[in-house]
């Protein structure tokens, strides 16, 4: 796939994998940037029971905390390449921050993907706006999960003691949770 993106092909095909085993409800991404994940995503649950990927990016200015920076340009090439990869049938792309999209949600989901801020507090934003809505034995994945000074490793620490959810794996710099059964 050749998408522009951090992520390696075994972080890829994790993400692939993971789609293509869900089986109710849909997928959301948290970050797309131009469209890496969204494609493995989508390109998994075409190969499984067909779920609609929400991919959640808003597309504005934005300097991200490892000083990558980010934009509208980034949307331009996001629809090049769901088109490309003959995507865009299986992703709707919702052009707005996590936490406004979240407040009229209703959809369970079986795979919430987690790649946008990546500082604490945002990683725990997107967190407590998606979470309530996955399944019981549903995932979560989280990227640039291992780094003490990003928010993603904080949150799973605290997340995991909560005991709501268990480590599942952890692929390169990607971490997967499961949500316990009720």
């Amino acid at each position: 796939m050749s998408v522009q993106s951090a992520l390696t092909q075994s972080e890829v095909q994790l993400l692939f994998e993971l789609a293509s085993k869900v089986s109710e409800g849909c997928i959301i991404e948290v970050g797309s940037y131009r469209g890496r994940s969204t494609v493995a995503l989508a390109l998994g649950t075409q190969r499984g029971k067909q779920l609609p990927v929400y991919a959640i990016e808003p597309h504005e200015r934005f300097t991200g905390l490892l000083g990558g920076q980010f934009g509208p340009w980034d949307r331009v090439e996001f629809f090049k390449n769901m088109l490309r990869t003959q995507c865009a049938e299986t992703v709707r792309l919702l052009n707005i921050s996590s936490e406004v999209v979240s407040k009229g949600w209703s959809q369970p989901i079986s795979l919430l993907w987690i790649d946008g801020d990546h500082s604490y507090e945002g990683t725990r934003r997107d967190f407590d706006c998606w979470a309530k809505f996955v399944i019981p034995t549903g995932f979560i994945a989280f990227h640039d999960s291992l780094d003490e000074k990003l928010g993603p490793k904080k949150l799973i620490d605290e997340v995991l003691s909560s005991g709501q959810y268990q480590k599942l794996s952890q692929v390169d710099l990607i971490t997967v949770l499961q949500k316990n059964s009720d």
